[in-house]
């Protein structure tokens, strides 16, 4: 069986611990925009008040839910290469191009529930 050790030089700690809490911020986030999407079907609110029926519901959680997978993937995409860099003592803080764009969606959709939101209130 072949080891996967890496010997603990210079910053190799503290970047797989990098690693570790990025993925964790994925997940979580993850975990928020599921959270959003479960609050869109079932239309709950934070302050009790007059309901309105034209809530966005399923396309708008349905929007969430995907966003949520795509932060889970971006997580698991970056754990991985930045592990295999880290292997193989490259460089890796470089952010790469997939993750962005990624990310990027995920911070799109956020944005524009944000408005879709605000604007369903008036």
């Amino acid at each position: 069986m072949i080891s996967h050790m890496v010997p603990n030089t210079g910053s190799t700690a503290r970047d797989f611990c990098m690693l570790e809490r990025n993925i964790l911020s994925h997940f979580k986030l993850a975990l928020l925009l599921s959270l959003m999407s479960s609050s869109l079907l079932l239309h709950a609110r934070l302050v009790p008040g007059e309901q309105d029926s034209g809530s966005g519901g399923v396309p708008l959680a349905s929007v969430e839910f995907a966003a949520a997978m795509i932060a889970i993937l971006a997580g698991i995409w970056e754990y991985y290469s930045g592990y295999a860099d880290l292997r193989q003592a490259r460089a890796f803080l470089a952010a790469a191009k997939p993750h962005m764009i990624m990310m990027s969606l995920v911070a799109g959709v956020v944005f524009g529930t944000c408005i879709v939101l605000l604007v369903q209130e008036r």
